[in-house]
């Protein structure tokens, strides 16, 4: 539990929905370093309930907030197409920013907002909290443990068959899977790249959802080392596929999410092996003949995070220490959305 001690952050938030209400506002609930002061919504009901609980300022507008208010944090989870605009004027009046995913909804907003956190005396952060999912850092331990050798392939898959009907499924609110769930999964396997991207493919579509915004999402990006990290999420798979797909030189990682298994050579090192430069095959079979032994384990992928996105947060803002999620970081990974939408209808 965070000490009683701690200098408490003044804390608002703008959008009472599923991100503010649901993720941020329970984050802090019965915390001791994080208090409430202020919340912005359109909607009178959601200002009461949140008043109620809290005995918080309300605001029905964003420039009102801005003109009146008691926090020194500033929580950003309305609708995507507002993510960037907020983020500008309120790190402009001074305040902390931490911005709900995506940052924003085209790279040229992720700059202009990068440039005023700048020039701004407030930090500026993104919720990028799928870097602390217990599967996401189970990969990441294993790869750093080098049992697969070196890693030439990366697959992230999301994978259910439902439609839904609210702005997300609308482009003039932002809406789309890349920009929901999709740019979680590009962040982490984008932590995973060795090396800064270089290519980048993509493959957006609207298959069974309403409105007008992509509800299948591939993207292949190719990192300067050559390594190749993938992307695959969708609303129309109607059946499981691994979450995971780690392919290394000495063995593979596959993870439902739950449980991974491993599949690896014994040796550290295979032996090396000399082409054998004939015209024929003598024995009128595939491969060298050689056998490979191998390992095999079965474990589970979920490990607890050593901390919390708020917990990080709080030392930032207090402690000065650096920020989990950089701006910087997140920009690679606008940048690599802004090249999978090219040539498609959601561009």
């Amino acid at each position: 539990m965070p000490s009683k001690k701690r200098n408490p952050i003044r804390m608002a938030v703008v959008g009472l929905g599923r991100a503010g209400w649901d993720i941020h506002i329970a984050a802090i609930r019965g915390r001791k370093d994080f208090i409430l002061t202020d919340v912005i919504d359109v909607e009178k009901s959601r200002l009461k309930e949140a008043q109620a609980e809290f005995g918080c300022r309300t605001h029905r507008s964003f420039p009102s907030f801005l003109r009146h208010n008691d926090a020194e944090l500033v929580v950003v989870a309305t609708q995507s197409h507002d993510h960037a605009r907020q983020s500008r004027q309120a790190l402009k009046a001074g305040l902390h920013v931490l911005c709900e995913k995506p940052m924003a909804t085209s790279l040229r907003q992720a700059d202009s907002v990068i440039a005023q956190a700048e020039k701004s005396p407030g930090i500026f952060t993104v919720h990028q909290s799928a870097r602390l999912d217990p599967g996401f850092i189970h990969v990441q331990e294993v790869i750093r443990s080098g049992v697969l050798g070196k890693v030439f392939q990366i697959r992230r898959g999301g994978y259910s068959y439902a439609r839904r009907n609210d702005w997300q499924t609308l482009r003039k609110y932002g809406g789309g899977l890349l920009n929901n769930q999709g740019v979680h999964f590009l962040d982490q396997v984008c932590q995973l790249l060795d090396s800064p991207a270089s290519d980048v493919w993509g493959d957006l579509k609207q298959v069974i959802n309403p409105g007008d915004a992509d509800d299948h999402v591939k993207v292949a990006v190719r990192g300067e080392s050559g390594m190749v990290v993938e992307v695959e999420v969708t609303y129309a798979c109607a059946l499981p596929l691994p979450a995971w797909v780690v392919m290394g030189s000495r063995g593979t990682l596959v993870s439902d999410g739950t449980t991974s298994r491993l599949r690896y050579t014994k040796a550290r090192k295979l032996p090396r092996m000399k082409v054998n430069d004939s015209h024929m095959v003598a024995t009128r079979k595939y491969g060298s003949g050689e056998t490979i032994e191998f390992e095999e384990k079965t474990m589970p992928t979920k490990l607890e995070p050593k901390k919390n996105f708020y917990d990080s947060l709080y030392d930032s803002i207090r402690k000065g220490k650096p920020l989990f999620v950089t701006p910087e970081s997140v920009r690679q990974v606008m940048w690599v959305m802004q090249q999978a939408r090219k040539g498609s209808l959601f561009a």
